[in-house]
């Protein structure tokens, strides 16, 4: 009789576990998919109260200018990046051509290339702190000079090419050298700054224009093609030979040229210097500044 009562308080404690067991697992599944959603739904909140704030801040301003410096009447370059389509139609040479027949069918079309580049406008932007220079104050003068870039590169199948709207001219860079007549000097196409002026009296006032506007300097320059040329300083080069792990090596002993290379005089139709991302013009220059 007691092993019966026993047997039995044990079934009906297995069943209690059992039931237990089996009514819990959906209830921590349904907390556990509650806390998910509650956390979901507190991401959600964050997100859209974080686009609320976006909103809620003054976007950047976009300069919107007049021609002939706006983004719309002119073809962007960019500095050393791609040259004008068939700009090797204005600069005396060999016309591109993968082939001796591509070469002699783009030499015939030349004058129609050049034809279609006249009066189409080009603009570079140029930046702080290289293209744009903020001199040193000046307060003798009472002046800040800044200069801008008289020419800058572009790239075709070719090579570089110079574009400048300064008077460049081909010489070594390293002055110094050329007059010792090194035999490795190269031309280069050196062309002056646009330079100027801002009336600035006082130091301290200079100090803060430069802390302020050394790094926010921006320059639009805006052109149409003019002429082409090139430099070439044909030199001979004399032989070197040279013994390298049990081969003899010979370097140079011909003509080679050490000119600068391609040129395209560009006219200026306007150059516009700018703080504060642009809105604020500093100055200007109209036509050609040669």
């Amino acid at each position: 009789m007691y092993g019966a009562l026993v047997m039995t308080t044990l079934r009906l404690l297995a069943v209690s576990v059992v039931a237990v067991v089996l009514c819990g697992c959906p209830e921590d599944r349904a907390k556990r998919a509650e806390k998910q959603l509650a956390q979901l739904k507190e991401k959600q909140e964050a997100e859209k109260a974080a686009k609320k704030e976006d909103k809620l801040v003054a976007p950047v301003e976009v300069v919107k200018l007049d021609a002939p410096y706006d983004d719309i009447s002119s073809e962007r370059l960019v500095p050393d990046g791609p040259c004008p389509e068939g700009l090797w139609a204005l600069i005396p040479g060999e016309a591109p051509g993968a082939t001796p027949e591509e070469k002699k069918a783009n030499a015939a079309r030349r004058a129609e290339v050049a034809k279609s580049l006249e009066g189409k406008r080009f603009m570079f932007r140029l930046r702080a702190p290289h293209q744009v220079t903020l001199k040193p104050h000046d307060a003798a003068a009472g002046v800040l000079p800044i200069e801008v870039l008289g020419t800058v590169d572009c790239t075709d199948s070719a090579g570089r090419v110079a574009l400048a709207w300064t008077d460049a001219k081909a010489m070594p860079p390293n002055a110094s050298a050329a007059k010792e007549g090194s035999e490795f000097v190269q031309n280069m196409w050196l062309a002056p700054p646009v330079a100027f002026t801002l009336p600035i009296k006082s130091m301290s006032e200079a100090k803060e224009f430069t802390q302020n506007n050394a790094l926010g300097l921006t320059a639009r320059v805006v052109f149409t093609l003019g002429k082409g040329e090139v430099d070439k300083k044909l030199r001979k080069v004399a032989k070197v030979t040279e013994k390298a792990a049990g081969e003899t090596l010979t370097i140079g002993g011909g003509t080679e040229d050490w000119g600068a290379g391609r040129l395209v005089r560009v006219d200026l139709v306007g150059l516009r210097v700018a703080v504060d991302q642009e809105k604020k013009q500093l100055y200007e220059l109209k036509g050609a500044a040669k």
